[in-house]
This record gives structure tokens, C-alpha cells and sequence, in this order.
């Protein structure tokens, strides 16, 4: 189910910027996921989320950013992606999320990013803008082997277009690397797939690498 919702906030101060690749306010467009990851945290009794595949549209999250960025006095990374992944099939048809990036790049505010897509790559031309001032990007990777990311994450692109788009975001100077979470114990934790995945990654980036491992 889709539900478009006018929300009365769109950006929520992180009280710790460090412990989440220092992100100053954390920013979710859209609650609820698309993708169907099994090992996904945020549908956890503690977040009180019923139905985590419903998703919600916060349709009025562009001119919220816009004026709550006009408004802000301690300047700090935007992040986004933490909670709900800001590249749900549903951007497509939305756009919220490249229209609030276009909002952070004519603001001059860094952005980190989360997400399992490379519909990402539609954006690359904003993104550069904002690496002005600083823009990265983590896509989530826990296997090399596509097969296996597709039954774990069964809507969700598979790991090779990930990778592949990790290697353009690099090649124009995005800082850009993998989140290696959650691993899965005795299905992704083999030190085979480990390996696999920090050499495809070391393959396609030029600028940087971006690690969490749980």
C-alpha cells in the first residue's frame, strides 16, 4: 500500500554526527521500504513500524527541506538512507529525492548517502554539484554473489549493477564505497565472500573506501 502524507518535519538532528559517517541531520523521505531485504533492521518492534513494505510518500518533503535549511544556524552533513532507502522504485515516479538533492546543492550542504540502487546514477550530475562542498555515497553490498542477492534481496538491483555503479560514481570523483551490513551468519559471513566483495569494490574505486561491517 502507498500513502501520500504531508509531514511537519523533514530533517531530525543527529545527537552523535560521528557514529554514522558524521552526519549532522538525518533526513527519510519516504518511510517504508520497497526492496524486501529479510535481514532488514528497520522493520524491528523497537521503530513501531506495522508494515515496513507500506510505504509512505512524505509528497512535501522538498519545500520542507527548503525551509528548514533557510533556517538553520550550524551547517552539517545531510544524510540520508539510514532508516528507509532514499532510491525506492517508487523515486522514479516521485523524484523527491533528486528534487531535495537539487535543494542541498544550490544550499551548499555535504550529503551522505545509503542505498541498494543504482537508480542513484540518475542523480550523478547533482551530486557532483554538491561535491563542491562534499558529497558520499555507501551502497549496500553483503554478497558478491548475485544469485544469492537476489533471494536476500529479492527487489532490490543486484550486486553486480551495484558494483558497476559504484565504479561511475568513483570515476567522476564521487567519494563512494560499501556498507558490508548485516552479514549474515553461516549464509554471507565465508571469508570466500568477503574477500570477493573487497576486491570487486577495490577494482572499481579510484578516491576512497567506505566500510561498515556488523
Amino acid at each position: 500500500m502507498i500513502s501520500e502524507v504531508n509531514a511537519k518535519s523533514i530533517l531530525i538532528t543527529c545527537k552523535n554526527p560521528s557514529s554514522w559517517f558524521g552526519v549532522k541531520y538525518g533526513m527519510n523521505i519516504y518511510r517504508g521500504c520497497q526492496h524486501g531485504c529479510i535481514y532488514c533492521d528497520s522493520r524491528s518492534e523497537c521503530y513501531q513500524i506495522d508494515k515496513f513494505e507500506d510505504i509512505i510518500v512524505k509528497v512535501n518533503a522538498v519545500e520542507l527541506l527548503k525551509k528548514e535549511l533557510s533556517r538553520k544556524r550550524v551547517r552539517g552533513t545531510i544524510g540520508t538512507g539510514a532508516m528507509s532507502d532514499p532510491y525506492i522504485p517508487l523515486e522514479k515516479q516521485y523524484k523527491l529525492t533528486q528534487k531535495s538533492l537539487q535543494v542541498i546543492a544550490d544550499n551548499r550542504y555535504p550529503v551522505h548517502i545509503t542505498t541498494k540502487s543504482n537508480l542513484i546514477l540518475r542523480d550523478i550530475d547533482i551530486l557532483e554539484e554538491i561535491n563542491n562542498v562534499y558529497a558520499s555515497v555507501a551502497v549496500t553490498i553483503t554478497t558478491a554473489d548475485d544469485l544469492l542477492a537476489e533471494k536476500i534481496e529479492p527487489a532490490a538491483p543486484i550486486s553486480s549493477d551495484r558494483f558497476k555503479a559504484i565504479g561511475i560514481l568513483s570515476a567522476v570523483g564521487i567519494n563512494v564505497g560499501i556498507t558490508m551490513m548485516p552479514i549474515l551468519p553461516f549464509i554471507e559471513d565465508s571469508e570466500k565472500n568477503i574477500i570477493e566483495i573487497i576486491k570487486k569494490q577495490m577494482s572499481m574505486v579510484q578516491n576512497s573506501f567506505i566500510l561498515t561491517l556488523e
